[in-house]
């Protein structure tokens, strides 16, 4: 993602976002001037000027002819920070809950969107959490593993390879890359195959059925572990 697409996430468009690195790099400048270095049409640089100051991207500066100058890059950006935190703040206290407590199978698509749902997972763990990957796998993941170990949750990670994970029980076996698995809590499970693709997908589910039929496969993982040399440690899942 490079720098005109992070500043449309705050909700500029791209003419907006054009425009505020150039009003960043040159000062103040007016809308001629802005249209003319950017090369936009001038009636769409007005225009998106004059957006920019309603969304707090730019102060304009009164005169026989206007300038317009960006919000500092640190104001802008804490600005959006707050502003966020209270639209999300809001959204979790307003939103409604479902009215019935389902367990239904969630499939999430995007190799980036199954990263996230993964570290999510781990964040929010109370107790323990097991996870099945490879050493291509656990870079994605080891900080929030890390950080669970400090917190003081029991790890237990099944890892092919010679990767390491510091604080947690770590049993060894040969995998293809790209299968994960993983239960928070004996109550959450994830499971699919990632390989840094768009098209990747993965089961997420609280289903107890799919529960405990991976901690069944995470059993028969570690039991396997056992019977391989230099296995570092042995455990079962609770």
């Amino acid at each position: 993602m490079n720098l005109i697409e992070c500043l449309m996430k705050t909700g500029l468009t791209r003419h907006e976002s054009e425009l505020y690195v150039t009003l960043c790099r040159e000062g103040e400048l007016t809308g001629y001037e802005a249209a003319k270095i950017t090369g936009i049409p001038r009636a769409n640089a007005y225009q998106a000027l004059a957006a920019m100051v309603d969304k707090g991207a730019a102060y304009i500066i009164e005169g026989a002819v206007p300038h317009y100058t960006a919000v500092p890059v640190n104001e802008y950006c804490c600005n959006i920070i707050v502003n966020m935190q209270e639209i999300t703040n809001k959204i979790i206290d307003e939103c409604p809950k479902v009215r019935k407590a389902s367990e239904p199978y969630i499939t999430i698509t995007g190799f980036k969107h199954i990263i996230d749902k993964i570290r999510n997972i781990i964040i929010n763990t109370k107790e323990r959490v097991y996870v099945s990957i490879s050493e291509k796998e656990l870079p994605f993941m080891k900080n929030e593993l890390e950080e669970a170990i400090k917190r003081g949750l029991k790890v237990v990670a099944i890892i092919s390879g010679k990767a390491d994970l510091k604080g947690a029980i770590v049993h060894r076996i040969e995998k293809p890359s790209g299968q994960v698995r993983l239960i928070a809590d004996s109550s959450y499970v994830l499971t699919g195959s990632i390989t840094g693709s768009d098209n990747d997908t993965c089961l997420y589910s609280r289903n107890r059925p799919l529960v405990e039929l991976i901690k069944d496969s995470l059993k028969n993982e570690i039991k396997l572990s056992e019977l391989v040399p230099d296995t570092k440690c042995t455990h079962h899942t609770d």
